[in-house]
């Protein structure tokens, strides 16, 4: 015979796992998706939820906890939309990059997504155009030092 849940926190969580890691917390729920929000923010949202009673819907559970917090961000097909400002969204994406996350996975702005990857930098301005267009235009470029090991030795 299943227990039934004694508090909110108990019943929103149940089919699900909550992962800390760092400065951050992945809420995983069965069939409700993937969520990222602030360590800070869950300790609040987890005292407030202890001490509320759960209803008999699972569905609204896991959203009265879900709306604790004011910055989430999660996975496409979660029950909950990401949400914060443009700042809080950026620390949260510095955080989970911090905690091993792909930020592709994950329902970003396009601006956030490229954050960890080395930005695309212009053409330095002395160099000429023809420079450029040489590698796209089929000519070989010029050979660097580093390139003149035989292919068949071992190092």
């Amino acid at each position: 015979m299943a227990t039934q849940p004694r508090n909110l926190f108990e019943a929103a969580t149940s089919r699900g796992r909550v992962l800390r890691q760092g400065e951050v917390a992945c809420i995983v729920m069965d069939g409700g998706g993937a969520s990222i929000v602030f360590m800070q923010e869950l300790t609040g949202a987890q005292k407030w939820a202890q001490s509320r009673l759960p209803s008999s819907n699972l569905l609204t559970d896991r959203a009265r906890f879900l709306d604790q917090f004011t910055v989430l961000v999660s996975r496409p097909g979660s029950i909950q939309a990401t949400r914060g400002n443009e700042r809080q969204l950026e620390k949260i994406a510095k955080a989970m990059l911090g905690a091993g996350y792909d930020l592709s996975e994950w329902t970003l702005p396009p601006e956030l997504k490229s954050i960890g990857h080395a930005p695309v930098t212009a053409p330095a301005a002395g160099r000429k155009a023809d420079d450029d267009a040489a590698p796209a235009a089929g000519k070989a470029a010029p050979a660097s030092p580093d390139d003149s090991s035989e292919s068949g030795e071992t190092g």
